[in-house]
């Protein structure tokens, strides 16, 4: 594992910010293969299902890559790529990280999916467009990207210039160096030429890791609309996302603002706090567009006619008895003299709530 010295948690800054080997070529290397992405899919399919099949193809990689790195990771107890000084969970989701890892390849990945797809929310999915926003700012903060925004700004941070920040190992470097195929002459002259680090790697990627199993469900339910699977499809989803948004996530934001609020907090500790919890509320609004429309119809799928559920359920078995821990047997029997147990299960759905079948429709 590599490791690093001199870490501290103070905010001392150098007088003079040093020039970086800045790996930009990873973040550029994704965007590129995002646009082609794209490209490819849109002529494949009309526009918008083409954002719709590259939301799932993030969806689908994310969830894998990160959801390796963090076995990984808690596979060698924390140890891998960040700093060797393991001080419980709130530190470590604060820990520097070296460049051209698998971290960064995880963080750099998703960055520039959210730069590459920000256009599209901005013209079919502008409820999106804060959640897009968030996430980049998020992971070019992880990056070091925000040594870019004017110092007179209160977002300006150069963590690379805190007199504390740990130094790369020189081997390391060396090897960074080849692999961008620098010669042996502008390798010697870059010794004394900081590598860029990242900060905040853990934090980047068991976010990712929390919202995309949430996504997973959702791209599930959307793969099964108009199938027969629907329902428990439907149900499945919104079981998952409310279990990561309302239980996984508070628990995860609890140690960000404990760490936030240590004596020994820096600039990064505060600024992943809100924007973590910026990330935190767009999520919530995105279940409650969910959630609202059954509430006030009182159906799992509210633009279903009525009796659809029950009708489903005398169908399967199975499912209606997993029904049957949560609801009471009158919420999931058909009665023999209702008028819904006339209606036919191809009945189209008409004059539907607007508000709910925009709500279905969108994008986690």
């Amino acid at each position: 594992a590599a490791t690093f010295t001199g870490y501290s948690n103070t905010t001392t800054e150098a007088t003079m910010t040093p020039e970086y080997l800045f790996p930009h070529h990873i973040v550029l290397g994704y965007i590129a293969l995002w646009t082609l992405a794209e490209i490819v899919a849109a002529r494949i399919w009309p526009i918008r299902q083409s954002c719709k099949k590259i939301s799932l193809l993030h969806c689908i990689v994310a969830f894998i890559v990160s959801s390796v790195w963090l076995i990984r990771w808690i596979w060698f107890d924390g140890e891998g790529d960040e700093v060797s000084e393991i001080g419980g969970f709130d530190t470590e989701l604060h820990n520097f990280a070296l460049p051209g890892t698998f971290e960064h390849h995880v963080v750099s990945l998703s960055m520039a999916y959210f730069v590459v797809d920000l256009p599209f929310a901005v013209c079919f999915h502008r409820t999106f467009i804060v959640h897009h926003l968030i996430c980049i700012v998020a992971f070019a903060a992880i990056q070091g990207y925000w040594k870019y925004i004017p110092e007179y700004t209160p977002f300006h941070m150069d963590f690379m210039a805190w007199s504390t920040t740990p130094t790369s190992p020189t081997e390391y470097k060396h090897k960074f160096l080849r692999f961008l195929n620098k010669s042996a002459e502008e390798t010697d002259s870059a010794s004394n030429v900081p590598l860029q680090l990242l900060m905040g790697g853990v934090n980047g990627v068991f976010n990712l890791w929390m919202a995309e199993l949430g996504g997973v469900f959702f791209h599930i339910n959307r793969a099964f609309q108009n199938t027969d699977m629907e329902l428990p499809s439907r149900g499945l989803f919104l079981f998952m996302f409310t279990f990561t948004r309302c239980f996984i996530w508070p628990t995860y934001l609890f140690h960000l603002f404990r760490s936030a609020t240590e004596s020994d907090a820096t600039h990064f500790h505060r600024v992943s706090m809100v924007l973590e919890t910026g990330l935190f509320f767009t999520n919530l609004h995105f279940l409650y567009k969910n959630v609202a429309p059954i509430w006030k119809s009182g159906r799992l799928i509210p633009n279903k006619p009525k009796g659809f559920h029950r009708r489903w359920l005398d169908k399967h078995p199975n499912w209606k008895r997993v029904a049957g821990l949560f609801l009471g047997k009158e919420k999931i029997s058909m009665s023999p003299n209702s008028p819904d147990s006339s209606i036919s299960d191809t009945v189209p759905v008409e004059a539907t709530d607007p508000l709910v079948d925009h709500a279905l429709k969108k994008e986690n």
